[in-house]
């Protein structure tokens, strides 16, 4: 109880993390629903993301650690779909969609597909990005599976969150990937 009481009090403080469950998979393997039966996410339907900052791998431009306030002001959305179906969000249009600079998952599906990020794992990346490590690690520490996610990722998570430009960025992943 204490961790789902402290885990409240940073997302009211930082900014709340919104998920929108696209229904592409089971419901009960879905990442954002245990998040949000801990109280670290809430859903939203697709059409409430205009204004809000959210994750999309179809964005020109990348997640830099300056979102944070951006994040602190509107939230931060995670789309939770599968990436076999990922073609239906290419159309998604919002004034703040970013994507995240190359990871490596360590997800049972894509384990080790630089960029096929579950919906965790992109969440914790983009809060690690953004300066929240320790809600990082929160988020991460809900699923056995995730505890490896930073540790294996945390050079280029470190020198992601130093980028303030997506020249920044695109050279970081060319230093890693």
């Amino acid at each position: 109880m204490p961790t789902f009481i402290f885990s409240w009090m940073l997302i009211d403080y930082m900014g709340t993390i919104f998920y929108v469950y696209l229904s592409q998979d089971d419901p009960k393997k879905s990442t954002m629903k245990k998040l949000e039966r801990y109280g670290l996410a809430i859903q939203i339907p697709l059409n409430k993301i205009y204004n809000k900052l959210y994750l999309t791998p179809y964005s020109d431009s990348f997640l830099v650690n300056s979102h944070r306030k951006l994040f602190e002001e509107k939230g931060l959305v995670v789309v939770d779909g599968s990436w076999n179906r990922i073609n239906t969000i290419e159309n998604l249009k919002g004034k703040n969609g970013k994507k995240l600079p190359l990871l490596l998952p360590v997800n049972p599906v894509n384990y080790g597909k630089p960029g096929k990020l579950s919906s965790l794992e992109a969440l914790a990346a983009a809060l690690y990005i953004m300066g929240y490590s320790e809600l990082a690690e929160d988020v991460i520490s809900k699923y056995s599976w995730a505890q490896n996610f930073i540790k294996t990722n945390i050079e280029p998570l470190n020198d992601y969150m130093k980028c303030t430009c997506d020249s920044d960025c695109i050279r970081i992943q060319g230093y890693y990937f």
